[in-house]
């Protein structure tokens, strides 16, 4: 495979990939681990694909097949030291119960301890942790690879095609900061950081750049809203995913030090059967909603630990945009769900579309009239509720030729009347109101 000739060698990566994927496709989880020994041995291989490529290929070809195979069967088989999955001989043993325990991990979450289990684990972590001594740090000398592009991967199916693209995200990520992570401290400080770090990037395609012009924003375009969206993640959210016994054993799963938050986000972006972030973390946004009063008595008031609304209303009204609330929980805790690189992507193809039809450099890239609003509601339809109606809103701040009137014509494309826009599109239908007529 020639370097100076990427789209040769993505062409050539993709064809070999596709060739190993109808080849596994029936083959049982033993036969597959056979295979992938034999694969990252081959100097044939290496040809046309690294250690880390392949890697990322079997890792999602074993996904696949497990899934076959089965959920419970894979907890018993686990429970049993995966002896039902292991291939004949005792070569590269140890590998493959990493990798099969890795992958059982994301798909089913990691063994539940007996409490006394997990006491013993969390103590010998801490004797580990206060005595071991960091490594020094080497550069990596070698250039980042050049990843070929995931298109192979739709030969899985939809569920594939997702879950290669964000491992291979992953992997893209780590080698684009050159491979350097923040010091290793303890699991405590990785996973807070880990996932406000996280939320950040998403958050950060939401918010406007430039002044609000009087405007009360919606929170998720206000450039205040991502600090105190931090602040109750770290008074609110993180504290008390970190106290249940799923993110207890969960820090005890893994060396941190060595796998960073990489894994986290995996783990994040993994299956939601029996994930054990997004499980803990959807049932503290949960938590937020106002307890129900016993009939003929009235309510309780909310505990100090599930109440962040005070929190929000306070930024807002000092910072002067709209501020969430329990009618929000679900956008709120969704935000960990949204995928900040397909929304960059629509970001960059709506500020195309808009500098084709309101400022083309020439005749030959002009667009048709209405090319933009009719980007704006294809990826309205194509991603989660309420993303589309929010870039929206951010366009009429970043583009000059987006005025009230050109919003307002938008809005009359989320539905037929007023009411059946503002169920479909209930924060443009508020906004387009400040705008006036």
């Amino acid at each position: 495979m020639s370097v100076s000739d990427p789209r040769e060698g993505a062409r050539t990566f993709e064809a070999k990939v596709a060739s190993l994927i109808a080849a596994t496709r029936h083959l049982e989880v033993p036969h597959i681990l056979v295979l992938r020994r034999l694969t990252l041995r081959d100097p044939e291989a290496r040809k046309w694909a690294n250690e880390k490529q392949l890697n990322i290929v079997f890792q999602v070809i074993l996904s696949k097949a497990i899934e076959r195979y089965g959920l419970p069967k894979l907890k018993a088989a686990r429970d049993r030291g995966f002896e039902p999955l292991l291939p004949a001989g005792g070569d590269s043993r140890d590998e493959d119960l990493r990798v099969l325990g890795d992958i059982a991990t994301q798909l089913i979450g990691p063994p539940q301890m007996s409490e006394a289990e997990s006491t013993q684990a969390s103590f010998h972590a801490l004797l580990a942790r206060g005595a071991a001594v960091p490594p020094p740090r080497t550069m990596r000398t070698q250039p980042p690879t050049r990843e070929p592009p995931p298109l192979f991967a739709a030969q899985l199916g939809p569920a594939g095609d997702k879950q290669l693209r964000r491992m291979i995200q992953v992997q893209q990520s780590e080698d684009e900061g050159g491979g350097e992570r923040t010091p290793f401290t303890d699991f405590t400080t990785l996973f807070d950081d880990t996932i406000c770090g996280y939320t950040e990037k998403t958050l950060a395609m939401f918010r406007i750049s430039g002044p609000s012009r009087g405007l009360r924003l919606p929170f998720l375009l206000a450039p205040e809203f991502g600090p105190v969206y931090r602040e109750v993640l770290k008074k609110h959210i993180l504290p008390q995913m970190r106290a249940t016994r799923a993110i207890q054993a969960l820090g005890g799963t893994y060396n941190w030090a060595e796998v960073g938050g990489e894994r986290l986000i995996e783990i994040i972006q993994g299956s939601e059967v029996n994930n054990p972030i997004l499980h803990n973390w959807d049932g503290r946004w949960a938590s937020f909603r106002a307890p129900k009063a016993p009939k003929g008595k009235k309510a309780p008031p909310p505990k100090p630990e599930d109440n962040p609304w005070p929190l929000f209303r306070d930024d807002a009204t000092r910072c002067n945009y709209e501020p969430p609330s329990e009618a929000h929980v679900i956008l709120l805790q969704d935000i960990i769900r949204f995928e900040a690189d397909v929304m960059a992507k629509c970001w960059r193809e709506l500020s195309q579309l808009y500098t084709q039809e309101f400022a083309p450099s020439g005749r030959m890239d002009q667009a048709r009239e209405g090319a933009f609003r009719d980007g704006i509601m294809k990826w309205s339809a194509k991603l989660p509720d309420y993303i589309g109606e929010h870039l929206a809103m951010k366009a009429h701040f970043e583009f000059e030729r987006l005025d009230a009137d050109w919003m307002r014509k938008l809005l009359n494309n989320f539905g037929k009347n007023d009411s059946e826009r503002r169920r479909n599109a209930p924060f443009l239908s508020d906004f387009v109101l400040q705008l006036g007529y």
